[in-house]
């Protein structure tokens, strides 16, 4: 071919190529075929994106909520700009955890280390003779942050056990569990079954032998004069604990009670029980989710039902009661909290025990709790009156189980709530005191500043007088108590009970007085249930709420 017409086959191919194009760019502009509309889009099937971003922010927090909902455990997340904290805080007192770590796969790798094997030996091991709190309070927290890395992943039916992701995390969840909390086992097979087997509210009572007298008596006012259908369980020890008479009586003379033997819910081997130490691991055992725990020789001016409405209680899961201001000067609790919490809430700051005002805190007579949302700090709870540690060390720094439900949240920085209003008194003026105070138990306010509830029974001294009762015709606040007598010193805030308030706790004690029949025919053996008349009448009683 010549250089001519190679020259015109070039220019013929160029000029072809750019027709092509042409035709094609011509072809996207009018061809609604090849380039549709907007308009012709369907939003059926494509919707705008701003539309498709909400649906899906609606799915996911559908899904969010569908695994929290079947998650063991949903410990509410205290924060100091809250809203509607700073109104709440006007009636309680409310523990704002420190914040802390969470878990992940990293902190495996990290145990599998040279280093990381000295944390293993403090998770893993326990003390030869006296148990330490600052290992104890570590192994809590990280067992708290283990507990909730795989709550939510078994809610999603994933198979922790099993699941390669995941199985190196239970594992060592399940060898600290075995550390800390052995005495579930053979009952549970681990803490997620706690909540697992649990429903509804009820009332959990301590009783023995010795406190039966009370407790029946408290039981029927429940019952018979604040007329509240919560279902009770009373929790004892062992066999003899309380005796087959008593719990026959109690089991047949009021409605939708069960008596239960904690040995049989918990590992006795462990914590071999004891006197206030049962308390604490009673609220555990309990067959309801949401519990009022209550003393044998409490007495309310409400429905105890009331405790479940509670602002402070739905915001944390808890509700606590405070104790007597009483011996100031006492530097061991400040020491002790110090020696082994290396965070604490905002709470610790301000009590009476680290500004050294008051030996005493709280008052357990009434604690109320939802297991599925403090399950972690009543664990904790619990571990503070295992054996070793209340004989070694926490009865040795506080009188009883009273501090360990406040602490043992602490330990693990789970919030609380107490009402603010310190343990005031109950009975009349010079009673057995000073005649211009008022001298008897203790009691509780509700928020509105009104007589909630009172320990230490219908009798002016349970220990002293076994036939003397409260005259209930004052009661008192303040903080200085004259301990030996149960007075309160301070004058200005001595208020007459209504007449409505006297009249119920004198049915109270009317009701005590017939107990004490039974109770003698209980003791000479000669009670049965046939032997007991027909159910007694509700007693009208229209004050109460």
């Amino acid at each position: 071919m010549s250089g001519l017409s190679r020259t015109r086959l070039l220019r013929l191919v160029s000029l072809l190529l750019i027709g092509g194009c042409l035709l094609l760019v011509f072809s996207l502009q009018v061809s609604p075929a090849l380039r549709p509309e907007p308009s012709t889009v369907s939003a059926d099937h494509h919707p705008p994106p701003q539309q498709h971003d909400d649906a899906v922010i609606e799915e996911d927090t559908s899904a969010q909520l569908h695994v929290e909902n079947r998650q063991t455990v949903n410990e509410p997340v205290v924060k100091p700009d809250d809203e509607g904290l700073s109104f709440l805080s006007v009636t309680h007192d409310i523990a704002i955890p420190a914040a802390m770590p969470t878990w992940s796969e990293a902190d495996v790798l990290a145990l599998r280390t040279m280093a990381g094997q000295a944390h293993v030996a403090d998770l893993f091991t326990v003390p030869e003779t006296i148990p330490d709190f600052k290992v104890i309070t570590y192994q809590q927290r990280v067992y708290k942050t283990l507990f909730q890395y795989l709550d939510p992943l078994i809610g999603q039916g994933i198979d922790v056990a099993n699941d390669p992701k995941y199985k190196d995390s239970w594992d060592i969840y399940q060898k600290l569990e075995n550390v800390l909390y052995p005495w579930l086992r053979p009952y549970y097979d681990n803490a997620f079954h706690l909540t697992n087997v649990t429903s509804g509210r009820g009332i959990v009572m301590c009783v023995g032998n010795g406190h039966f007298q009370y407790a029946a008596t408290a039981i029927r006012t429940i019952r018979q004069v604040l007329r509240s259908d919560l279902p009770i369980e009373v929790f004892y020890i062992r066999e003899g604990d309380l005796s087959p008479a008593r719990r026959q009586y109690l089991e047949s003379e009021f409605t939708n009670l069960q008596t239960v033997a904690v040995v049989d819910r918990i590992n006795d081997f462990y914590t071999r029980f004891s006197g206030w130490s049962l308390k604490s691991y009673a609220i555990l055992a309990s067959s309801f989710t949401e519990v009022i725990l209550m003393d044998a020789d409490v007495y309310f001016f409400q429905k105890p039902d009331v405790l479940f409405d509670d602002a402070g209680y739905h915001r944390t899961g808890t509700l606590f009661f405070y104790d007597r201001t009483l011996f100031p000067g006492w530097e061991t609790g400040r020491r002790w909290l110090s020696s082994f919490l290396p965070t604490m809430s905002s709470f610790v700051g301000r009590t009476r025990w680290w500004h050294l005002k008051s030996a005493h805190e709280q008052e357990s007579g009434v604690v109320v709790i939802d297991k599925r949302k403090s399950l972690l700090g009543l664990l904790s709870t619990c571990k503070m009156n295992d054996r070793r540690e209340r004989e070694e060390v926490t009865y040795k720094h506080i009188h009883g189980d009273k501090e360990t439900f406040w602490v043992g949240y602490e330990m693990v920085q789970t919030p609380y709530a107490f009402i603010k209003s310190y343990g005031a008194v109950i009975g009349g003026l010079g009673d057995a005191g000073d005649p211009k105070n008022v001298c008897g138990n203790q009691l509780h306010l509700d928020v509105d500043g009104k007589p909630f509830w009172w320990n230490g029974g219908l009798l002016r001294d349970k220990n002293k007088w076994h036939d003397r009762y409260l005259t209930f015709t004052h009661y008192a606040e303040g903080e200085d108590w004259h301990f030996e007598t149960s007075c309160i010193k301070e004058t200005d805030r001595i208020h007459e009970f209504t007449e409505s308030e006297r009249a119920l706790a004198l049915k109270y004690v009317e009701l005590d007085k017939e107990r004490r029949k039974i109770e003698d025919m209980i003791v000479k053996g000669e009670w049965t249930a046939s032997s007991r008349k027909s159910s007694p009448p509700l007693i009208e009683n229209d004050d109460v709420s």
